[in-house]
């Protein structure tokens, strides 16, 4: 029944509705299920009757719906041209925004209702022209957007006549290349004085910075740029001044137009006059841009309809010191590529010589061939070879070419094939073993990125795989860090693989080393398999304590399953690889070496292993040796100068350790609770004083005076804890 009123305002029955509005008054506040009044139905349907019914009897004209929708957005959105006519000669509210931002003139303009906005011109004093929608977008921004001409001449009616000025609204038209729009929003001008004197003008922007002609331009809407261009010249300001506006970042339309990738608005900003070497704020042109999408036909056409800028453009840097080689080489256009560097010189007078530099280097003293190497752009590494780009080129870091393609996958035998065929071998082989800034040859990343392929060419070429970097590492430390397990065979393979399987590094490292310090068991494997030897580094260490310290258990049991010895032998310091592992807090390797019945050893300053982890404060080691299996018992009677008493310091420093271990000291019979034979026995072991006690300090549990012992100090310690 509540809905018999919205059917009645649906179908413009002006009795029934009457009738029912007499029954129950508020049936005109009755809504639908998208929140919709009967004011909003009738609008929809144009029912002139039912909405001067409603505003007769006081009925709310500016009543929303679900998304924000009032009935004079509705009667829009359904070119109900009475309906919108009456609503604003009621002066209904025309810039309520609905839930997208929209007042009813941007929903006209977005939508293309030309007939909606030339009934809505009429009215033009009660209506904001210059409102802004979502970000700032006026409707002129979005007819650009849309290209709807028309909409935007409309709306440039409205801007001038009443307001005086060229409304934001105009900005929105642009977007969607709504010509209509834009016509109507642009029509019939004053004067450019009357234009000036009240801001009405193109170049009004929406929040981002964008002017309605940047719109039209980057949306590719070419006839709603004409129709700017038109106005603008109606009203004395030349094409060339139009073109030439800059946005918020410092495009100019001619740019806008090269982004939105539609030529024929790049041919519009051409033709009225648009330079293509015109640099926004980043100083990169429209060409710069052209070439990094990959447009060519753009850019032959720029070149093409201006042929007096070509040199210019093509020398022309960016920020970053590109040229627009350097943008089409990033992005790897090699069509691009060869246009530039052999079109544009052929298409030039013979006297001469505009093709672009092929070694020209930009801010890191990359040439394009580096760049695209670096970019894997592997299509314009090899068209620049082709067309004979300089490959002893280095970039900033001292990486040449050679580098480049290894560390980004390239691949080398096609790269090598190029290079012999279009110039030397000679020049190929002299990037072979040269090194970077890090000293580094092509073959330490070739080795550290695992290409096999790569690996075998090099070697193959000749590379030296003995070289060594700033570090003194070699191509083989590079592998055996990194867990390349082919390559490392691969290296040993080679000819003076077993000159190389023991070098060291700059911290006395071996392979053997580095594969055990990060766990690299396949590797640790194959290179004892091959006799790598157990040389120790600057600091005394062997491969156990290195893969003890990462906490590598699988790698030190292999280890010790080969050469047990390795077990208890010390560093420089006195230190097991049970010390070690304490130092940098790794339980399961701790474990391990308990269980593998490694010897409780003190080091060079009288410390044991317990004796740090208690030091620093390790819960996690202390926990593995106090509560090892087996060892547990043999841990906590370690004594020494630091710690005279592993209970009391564990006490005083971690006692939830200490509560593990109590918890330990408990035994339960293995039967049921109410059996006849079950038990609970408790054990004071670790409560009771060594044989000579020194007395300690109750808070941190160190040696202060050796005294007399004292009966059960745990208790007596653990009072204060």
């Amino acid at each position: 029944m509540w809905f018999c009123g919205l059917q009645a305002a649906e179908s413009g029955n002006i009795e029934d509705f009457g009738r029912l509005f007499q029954a129950e008054p508020s049936r005109l506040r009755v809504r639908d299920s998208k929140g919709r009044a009967a004011a909003h139905q009738a609008a929809a349907r144009n029912k002139l009757n039912i909405l001067q019914f409603i505003d007769a009897h006081g009925g709310d004209l500016n009543i929303k719906d679900h998304v924000g929708n009032t009935p004079l957005h509705v009667a829009v959105e359904h070119e109900s041209l009475e309906a919108v006519d009456y609503l604003l000669q009621r002066g209904v509210d025309t810039g309520v925004l609905n839930d997208k931002k929209q007042a009813p003139i941007h929903l006209a303009t977005e939508l293309n209702k030309v007939s909606v906005l030339e009934v809505m011109a009429k009215h033009k004093s009660k209506i904001d022209i210059q409102q802004g929608g979502e970000h700032g977008r006026t409707s002129l921004h979005l007819a650009a957007i849309t290209d709807h001409e028309e909409c935007a001449r409309i709306l440039d009616i409205a801007a001038i006549t009443d307001h005086g000025e060229c409304a934001r609204i105009l900005d929105i038209a642009p977007i969607t290349d709504h010509e209509e729009c834009a016509r109507i929003l642009l029509l019939k001008p004053t004067n450019w004085f009357q234009i000036t004197e009240f801001g009405a003008c193109p170049r009004k922007p929406c929040n981002n910075g964008y002017y309605p002609i940047h719109e039209a331009a980057k949306n590719a809407s070419s006839r709603t740029m004409e129709v700017f261009l038109q106005w603008g010249e109606s009203r004395g300001c030349p094409r060339e001044e139009m073109i030439s506006f800059y946005d918020s970042e410092g495009n100019v339309p001619l740019h806008s137009a090269v982004h939105g990738g539609d030529i024929k608005a790049v041919e519009l900003c051409l033709k009225s006059g648009a330079k293509i070497s015109t640099q926004q704020h980043d100083l990169s042109t429209p060409v710069h841009l052209a070439c990094a999408q990959g447009a060519i036909d753009i850019v032959k056409l720029m070149f093409g309809m201006q042929p007096a800028e070509k040199a210019s453009c093509l020398a022309s840097c960016d920020a970053q010191r590109m040229t627009p080689l350097h943008c089409a080489a990033m992005f790897d256009h090699p069509e691009i590529v060869e246009y530039l560097v052999q079109e544009v010189r052929l298409d030039a007078p013979l006297d001469d010589d505009i093709g672009a530099d092929i070694n020209l280097l930009d801010k890191e003293k990359r040439p394009p061939l580096l760049l695209a190497a670096s970019r894997a752009g592997w299509r314009t590494v090899h068209t620049l070879i082709r067309l004979g780009a300089n490959i002893q080129l280095k970039d900033v870091n001292q990486r040449n070419v050679l580098h480049l393609i290894i560390m980004n996958g390239g691949r080398l035998e096609e790269f090598a094939d190029g290079v012999v065929k279009t110039q030397s071998k000679m020049s190929l082989l002299q990037l072979l073993n040269e090194k970077d800034n890090m000293g580094c040859s092509p073959l330490h990343y070739a080795s550290r990125e695992g290409h096999i392929r790569s690996l075998e060419n090099l070697i193959r070429l000749g590379a030296c795989i003995n070289l060594k970097n700033n570090n003194n590492e070699s191509p083989l430390h590079f592998a055996a860090r990194y867990g390349r397990y082919n390559t490392v065979r691969q290296l040993l393979d080679s000819e003076k693989g077993t000159f190389i399987i023991n070098e060291s590094d700059g911290e006395g490292l071996t392979p053997l080393h580095i594969s055990s310090q990060q766990g690299h068991t396949r590797v640790v494997q194959l290179l004892l398999n091959r006799g790598a030897l157990l040389h120790r580094d600057h600091n005394g260490r062997n491969p156990l304590h290195l893969a003890a310290m990462s906490g590598y258990t699988q790698t030190m049991e292999l280890l010790h399953s080969v050469h047990s010895h390795l077990l208890d032998q010390v560093d420089k310091d006195g230190n097991t690889g049970l010390h070690l592992a304490t130092m940098e807090n790794k339980p399961n390797a701790i474990d391990l070496l308990l269980s593998m019945d490694c010897k409780l050893l003190y080091n060079y300053l009288d410390m044991s292993a317990i004796d740090y982890a208690i030091y620093y404060k390790f819960p996690e080691a202390a926990l593995a040796m106090v509560t090892h299996e087996e060892r547990g018992k043999e841990v906590m009677a370690l004594k020494s100068n630091k710690h005279p008493c592993v209970t009391l310091a564990l006490i005083a420093s971690m006692p939830k350790v200490f509560e593990a271990v109590q918890d330990k000291c408990i035994t339960k019979a293995n039967c049921k609770k109410d059996s006849k034979s079950f038990y609970i026995k408790y054990s004071f072991t670790c409560l009771q004083s060594p044989s000579m006690y020194a007395q300690m300090d109750e808070k941190t549990g160190e040696a202060i005076v050796i005294s007399k012992p004292i009966p059960l100090p745990a208790l007596n310690v653990s009072l204060y804890h």
